[in-house]
């Protein structure tokens, strides 16, 4: 297994306070995150850097593009990268979640948050979920 050391995430949250503090839950494990207010930076950051290995969102962010949808054209254009969505509504609430995406529901814990990036990472990457 990889050291979290060596991992990368970019975690895209428009909620300012909520991203601050699962940052800072995800770097004192060692893992290195990159920040996003919005789908659209998060896309745009994303293809510029490859050597992201997962993407954690919330689902519902303003800006055009939401976490659903910042999911599949992920899936659509970019190399497997393993995903985790976040929303306070149920996953059966959204008719349209993407397949082999992790769903954490909000609020979540520091352990909640930390025991879904570590399983997904544990996953095969062209199956992180099933």
């Amino acid at each position: 297994m990889t050291a979290p050391q060596s991992r990368r995430i970019l975690l895209a949250e428009d909620d300012a306070r909520a991203r601050e503090i699962s940052a800072l839950v995800l770097q004192t494990e060692g893992y290195s995150v990159s920040m996003a207010s919005n789908g659209t930076e998060a896309l745009e950051m994303l293809i510029l850097d490859p050597a992201v290995e997962m993407l954690v969102s919330d689902i519902n962010m303003p800006g055009g593009i939401d976490g659903i949808e910042l999911a599949r054209r992920v899936q659509q254009t970019l190399a497997p990268l393993r995903i985790i969505l976040l929303s306070a509504y149920p996953q059966d609430s959204f008719t349209d979640f993407p397949d082999n995406v992790a769903f954490l529901s909000k609020p979540y814990d520091r352990r909640a948050l930390l025991n879904a990036v570590g399983t997904s990472f544990r996953m095969p990457e062209d199956d992180p979920i099933n």
